[in-house]
């Protein structure tokens, strides 16, 4: 077939609209979008939750936007779709430029399969420096039918994949379900907040840092004359993606608590977590920067926020230390 397109693929509505209680992370967005094109029901707190991207805190030292990807894709990414249950193929020239025409051309092939069997490939900055989908191809006109996590629909050449404003091929493409019990996928989430917090998880640091030191550097870069680099055009930005996140972390841990206290209380710290971003958030929506007083008061909610976490991963300690003793 030279040209196939999946009909009626809409960008996950929750994550379009950016409302306050729901998701800003464009990869389990995409992830989302892609698996209820597969007919598969959808839950972004679960998505967010099992992912553990629900507690992840990724902070540059000037506030540029980029802290958001930078991880380790080729170990979290492909992790995310084995956490929603499903199997995944992973395709990247991440740090293998000598490979890259390689890669896209293999990437091409298994993008064309995934559409032909009715699944959309979740593929980096196909139209902003961003997660989105691919929902078509014309092998004719040699393009792609793209869907961003703006929720635009777009053409893009072939040639392009993998070589736009970031030039990192990144695909990533759901499976057949797979054979993860909810038990096991539950506890994974919770060890992979741990590490999180206790950045076991890869960083480049000192620019950017993540777990419970993040909010220390994420305080320090909004107060008055600690550092005049900061980048204040995202600080709405950053402050509405980790309280997103901690939102989901909460309806996340009330859900799979099962009336364990330690998740109970877990759940309780992280919704204080999540309440502290909130005026951050409010403030810097309605304007580029506040006052210096806001400022001081906005980067003692981080820190508040830092203390509520700590407490809610030593409640996940004691969980999981539980969990095993019984095992």
């Amino acid at each position: 077939m030279s040209r196939k397109k999946l009909e009626n693929v809409q960008w996950c509505e929750d994550t379009a609209t950016l409302a306050r209680s729901e998701v800003f992370n464009a990869f389990i967005g995409s992830l989302a979008t892609s698996l209820g094109a597969m007919d598969s029901k959808v839950d972004l707190t679960w998505l967010m939750g099992t992912s553990a991207f629900a507690f992840r805190i990724l902070v540059n030292e000037v506030m540029c936007p980029s802290a958001m990807s930078v991880f380790e894709w080729t170990v979290l990414l492909p992790e995310a779709v084995e956490q929603a249950g499903y199997g995944c193929t992973y395709i990247t020239d991440w740090r293998q430029q000598e490979v890259a025409d390689e890669r896209k051309l293999e990437a091409q092939e298994k993008i064309i399969r995934a559409i032909d069997r009715g699944v959309p490939p979740i593929v980096w900055d196909i139209q902003v420096p961003d997660w989105g989908v691919i929902v078509g191809y014309d092998m004719e006109a040699e393009t792609y039918d793209t869907l961003a996590c703006t929720g635009e629909a777009a053409a893009m050449p072939f040639d392009q994949l993998g070589q736009r404003e970031e030039k990192i091929l990144s695909v990533t493409i759901p499976g057949e379900e797979s054979e993860r019990t909810r038990e096991e996928i539950i506890l994974r989430s919770l060890r992979a907040a741990v590490a999180h917090a206790e950045q076991r998880e890869w960083m480049p640091r000192p620019q950017y840092q993540d777990g419970l030191p993040a909010f220390d550097l994420w305080a320090r870069v909004i107060e008055p004359g600690t550092n005049e680099e900061t980048n204040f055009d995202f600080a709405d930005y950053y402050a509405g993606y980790h309280y997103s996140a901690r939102c989901c972390a909460h309806r996340y841990l009330r859900e799979i608590a099962d009336g364990d206290q330690d998740l109970l209380q877990t759940a309780a710290e992280y919704e204080r977590v999540a309440s502290c971003p909130l005026p951050v958030w409010d403030h810097f929506s309605r304007m580029a920067r506040p006052d210096e007083e806001v400022l001081h008061a906005l980067a003692d909610r981080i820190r508040k926020a830092k203390r509520a976490e700590e407490r809610g991963i030593e409640h996940i300690k004691r969980y999981l230390a539980t969990v095993e003793q019984q095992d």
